[in-house]
């Protein structure tokens, strides 16, 4: 089965491509040789499978003739470059694309499963490899610039979202209560909204007024 990148840590392929632009070319591309430049981690090994995928290793891992050009080039003609690459290397997955008419995160993640074989995780970070690629390439920018040809892919829409950030409930304006010490105990005036009163604090309320009766 074909198998697509999925770089467990995205944020670091732009680190990953700004140091092969500014560092001398090695012979071979290796664990060794990533952890020279700051990529230590295990799962930084995806990073391998990456540049094997965009055509910048061979099958000996030494660095291909797109290795060379990306050195010490304009930032626009990386994007370029490596616009070139995405395309070439995500051709399959760019024609489904078009064929379903959509962009959308979940029909990538299940055309990856269906093509690999991995699990909804690896999927995901595939999807995610994939989309920090077309980030950095600019294909926007890339297709204002050459008129005449196809149509390069949108940019995947339905990011895996953030967590929600906790709402905290609104209180009332009174002045904070001090505390001049616990001989006669502390008092707190604290006005906590209906709507902000799930089960579990209804509950810990109640408990808290049989203790104080």
């Amino acid at each position: 089965m074909k198998t697509y990148p999925a770089v467990r840590d995205p944020g670091s392929i732009e680190l990953l491509f700004r140091s092969i632009r500014s560092k001398d070319q090695p012979d071979k591309i290796t664990t060794d040789y990533l952890a020279s430049i700051g990529f230590r981690r295990q799962p930084d090994v995806k990073l391998l499978e990456l540049l094997f995928f965009l055509g910048f290793i061979d099958n000996n891992l030494a660095p291909t003739d797109q290795w060379r050009t990306i050195k010490d080039i304009s930032d626009e003609q990386f994007r370029e470059i490596l616009s070139s690459a995405i395309a070439e290397a995500y051709r399959k997955v760019f024609q489904y694309q078009t064929e379903q008419e959509s962009t959308d995160s979940k029909i990538l993640m299940a055309f990856f499963k269906k093509e690999t074989g991995v699990s909804d995780t690896e999927s995901a970070y595939m999807v995610l490899t994939l989309q920090v690629l077309i980030d950095l390439a600019d294909f926007q920018d890339a297709a204002a610039k050459k008129e005449g040809e196809p149509a390069v892919p949108a940019p995947i829409k339905n990011r895996v979202p953030e967590p929600p950030k906790a709402t905290l409930p609104d209180v009332s304006d009174e002045p904070a209560p001090g505390m001049n010490g616990f001989a006669n105990g502390v008092s707190l005036n604290i006005t906590i909204p209906a709507s902000a009163m799930d089960a579990e604090l209804i509950a810990m309320v109640k408990e808290l007024l049989k203790k104080a009766l």
